[in-house]
């Protein structure tokens, strides 16, 4: 009740002479999901709040390992992490050599699939909505310009029917309500699924606990774009947690042992 009656405020709040037109041409949906990204557009991290975040390089990261990747540079699609950020993860996660991985948020399955080809012993549990999620539906479970690509996603494209599909365990949840023990034991988290605050913390908590607090975590979209991802990752820095953000990207990275 009192996520629908915050998501209700933010709806309201969110109003403007642009939403209006929207409902005009594209119906009441349309409409409510207008009013939400304008809200959250104007209420973006502060800069004190993304720099209360310390940078580090990913050389400081990987010390004195120089691990070797494969990664096939792809052109830039939307929704797609950029090869230069999936070159921080695919090199951290090639330096840990973990025998389970947890991605949140499949999407396409580009990063799934690198994890995959760069870790060849492991299992790679990825997880992304149900299929027929309608994400007309649910608007509190999509972050700002979240809705587009989850309408037109295709989840797992890159690795169904490939070489690497042996190896990846896709499921289909909510992650709000999905029992984390069928993850198996990860000790290697990304998380990029849906970017509200309430979604990163659920996510993150549940992830924490799955591995006994003994993992590897990174998050995606650590930057002025996404507040609720940022306000959760100071959050859990007051509680000592040591997590930093790698220079050049948006990515947080924590390795809580």
């Amino acid at each position: 009740m009192k996520q629908k009656i915050i998501q209700s405020i933010r709806i309201i709040m969110g109003f403007n002479i642009v939403s209006v037109f929207t409902l005009i041409t594209s119906g009441y949906h349309s409409f409510l999901k207008a009013c939400y990204r304008a809200f959250v557009a104007a209420h973006m991290v502060d800069i004190t709040e993304l720099s209360a975040i310390p940078q580090i390089s990913l050389d400081q990261i990987l010390g004195k390992v120089r691990p070797t990747i494969h990664m096939t540079i792809m052109s830039s699609e939307n929704g797609r992490v950029p090869s230069d950020q999936a070159i921080a993860i695919i090199a951290i996660l090639a330096k840990e050599q973990p025998k389970e991985v947890l991605e949140i948020g499949t999407f396409f399955g580009h990063t799934t699939r690198l994890i995959a080809e760069n870790l060849p012993n492991g299992i790679i549990h990825t997880l992304d909505l149900p299929q027929e999620f309608n994400s007309k539906g649910d608007l509190k479970s999509i972050p700002k310009d979240d809705s587009h690509l989850i309408e037109r996603r295709i989840v797992g494209r890159e690795f169904i029917g490939s070489i690497y599909e042996k190896q990846i365990r896709q499921h289909f949840a909510d992650t709000a309500t999905w029992d984390f023990s069928e993850e198996g034991e990860p000790t290697f988290f990304f998380i990029d699924g849906s970017h509200t605050y309430e979604y990163c913390k659920n996510d993150s908590e549940k992830c924490f606990t799955l591995c006994k607090g003994r993992g590897v975590f990174l998050w995606h979209d650590c930057d002025f774009g996404h507040p609720g991802v940022v306000k959760f990752i100071n959050e859990w820095r007051t509680m000592g947690r040591d997590i930093v953000r790698i220079e050049g990207t948006p990515i947080a990275y924590w390795k809580s042992f």
